[in-house]
């Protein structure tokens, strides 16, 4: 879409040149000035299609405003201003205005060139064409940008349909269980079959949270399509109109050249009927590429070629571009780009050689890559917006995905932790029940902030992902490990709240009660100026290998994917260490 409208720029502006030469008036100042004027009007377009709606009035001060100063030398130039009304007023009202800036334009050529037919219908064809090929590559833009917020709009939808779906689950499978825990736990007297019962549930709660999160879920409805393909039909019209439009150019140029042979004319008639034909065979979208372009093509730019060679006035160079455009449609993109860059070249060198033209080879040459721009785009945008639509089934099943895996990673991460420190509280509970009541009363006191907190991590997994509190998690650490036997001591300094530190916390302390035979662990936390950095370290690592399973892994996800460093093993001396840093 920018490189068309930046080459309108050569375009017009070899214009103004060729006719202020020709009139005499080429001066610096003059052309510096106009220049500057077509650079005005091209901006104020792509400020428009930016969504800068107050800018057209003053764009449509800068397309006509220059008449005034400059009434031999400006125009065409009212293409941008006329895509720019349907562009910002929708409905018809939209294509009115564009119809009332072409009539306003061709009037203005009227008035200034007097009754002269062929300047008259080449400013009408010239606007059109240019305002159409722009409003379409705007508008098919726009419809690649929707679809493509469609695509995330429906990978969020997917993944909260997905939320809620383990949100039900995991409130009817483990929301109850936990509710046992806590009436459990309020029972009078305390014997050991309440104790049992209670580890028992959290066991049970533990692995039927295992099984929600690894369950499948019903397969995705296929066959969605919540936009309208409006990108083949827009793309079609706007191929079939530039190629109507170029082949009355060329008829218009031939009149202008102020041609009176009859085979002349008959040439330029017949090649621009088999032009237009060709063209709809070969540039309009379609979904494979045409059966005999192979021999086609090299015939179409054939009879565009020898046409215009035999008219020899450049009256076809229109035409002659928008065939080999068709060049970047269907040969290999490693030949298509320097065939056509030579074709292009190649094209602007032979107009050198008449002198009719009079200085417009740039012009033929810009407009000619201008056409094959909106060739190029009318022809892939439907290919890109199918490619979009087809990829949003598996953008819906990737978040679906994630969304899954998520809520298995804080299944394991907050609640399996939180019911395995139930477990381990009950436990401990049991065996010492005979003979310290009290301190098997404390350890259930312990078991019911613990069914809390599991309840609290429920809600927060459904709810799209916990954030925990580093602080808090420190205490609960001294609390597990203090009913376990384990001796902690703590080094935090200036703690901050770190969500992703608190879960290896959490992670790392439940690991030290149920795979080692640890005396003692230490927890550390530094803050310097853009990093926290946690180590917990424990000298039981003689038990289990702590250095592997899922939950580690897990963390280490978590870490890295937050953009820090995470480590864990054994230091070779007894010790296991696990060291995170993120960044503040």
């Amino acid at each position: 879409m920018f490189g068309y409208i930046a080459l309108i720029i050569p375009a017009r502006f070899t214009i103004i040149v060729a006719m202020a030469n020709a009139l005499g008036q080429s001066s610096p100042l003059t052309l510096g000035v106009c220049l500057g004027l077509v650079l005005a009007v091209v901006a104020l377009f792509i400020l428009v299609v930016r969504g800068g709606r107050r800018a057209v009035p003053v764009l449509g001060v800068a397309t006509f405003g220059p008449y005034l100063p400059f009434p031999m030398l400006w125009g065409p130039i009212a293409g941008p201003l006329a895509a720019a009304m349907p562009l910002s007023v929708a409905g018809p009202a939209g294509w009115l205005l564009f119809g009332a800036v072409l009539l306003a334009d061709t009037s203005v050529a009227a008035v200034l060139h007097g009754p002269d037919l062929t300047t008259i219908v080449s400013f009408a064809v010239i606007d059109m064409n240019m305002g159409l090929t722009l409003f379409a590559l705007v508008r098919l833009a726009v419809l690649l940008s929707e679809t493509q917020e469609a695509n995330r709009q429906l990978a969020g939808l997917e993944a909260a349909n997905e939320r809620l779906r383990a949100a039900g689950d995991l409130r009817r499978a483990i929301g109850a269980r936990l509710a046992d825990i806590l009436r459990a736990s309020r029972q009078a007297p305390l014997t050991p079959g309440v104790l049992t019962r209670i580890a028992e549930i959290s066991r049970e709660a533990a692995a039927e949270a295992r099984t929600v999160a690894a369950a499948p879920r019903e397969p995705l409805p296929a066959g969605r399509t919540d936009l309208p393909d409006e990108s083949s039909g827009l793309s079609r019209w706007a191929l079939t109109a530039m190629t109507v439009n170029v082949s009355v150019i060329v008829l218009n140029n031939v009149a202008d050249r102020g041609t009176t042979d009859p085979r002349h004319w008959a040439v330029a008639a017949v090649a621009a009927a088999l032009a237009v034909a060709f063209q709809l065979y070969h540039g309009v979208p379609r979904a494979s590429a045409p059966s005999a372009w192979r021999w086609t093509l090299p015939l179409h730019i054939l009879i565009v070629g020898a046409a215009a060679l035999y008219l020899g006035n450049g009256s076809m160079a229109a035409l002659v571009g928008l065939s080999v455009a068709n060049i970047l449609l269907w040969l290999p993109a490693r030949w298509s780009v320097p065939v056509f860059a030579v074709a292009a070249v190649a094209v602007g060198y032979v107009f050198r050689l008449y002198p009719e033209v009079g200085g417009y080879e740039l012009y033929q040459v810009a407009s000619m890559i201008g056409i094959a721009i909106g060739v190029f785009a009318f022809n892939r945008f439907p290919e890109a917006a199918a490619h979009l639509r087809g990829l949003r089934r598996q953008i819906a099943g990737s978040a679906v995905v994630a969304e899954r895996l998520r809520v298995a990673r804080d299944v394991h991460d907050l609640l399996g932790i939180s019911l395995s420190a139930i477990t381990l509280k009950a436990e401990l509970a049991l065996r010492v029940i005979g003979h310290d009541p009290g301190k098997a009363a404390l350890l259930l006191e312990d078991v019911r902030p613990l069914a809390v907190r599991g309840l609290a991590d429920v809600r927060s997994i459904t709810s799209g992902g916990a954030r925990l509190s580093l602080v808090e998690e420190i205490e609960s650490a001294r609390s597990l490990l203090d009913s376990a036997g384990v001796e902690i001591q703590v080094d935090a300094v200036g703690m901050e709240a770190s969500p992703v530190l608190a879960l290896v916390v959490r992670e790392a302390v439940t690991n030290v009660v149920r795979h080692s035979a640890a005396r003692l662990c230490t927890i550390e936390v530094e803050t310097d100026g853009k990093t926290v950095r946690l180590r917990v370290a424990n000298d039981g690592v003689a038990r289990a290998p702590q250095g592997t399973g899922s939950g580690l892994a897990s963390l280490a996800d978590r870490v890295e994917s937050a953009g820090g460093t995470f480590t864990a093993g054994d230091q070779g001396d007894g010790t296991f260490s696990l060291v995170a840093s993120v960044p503040r």
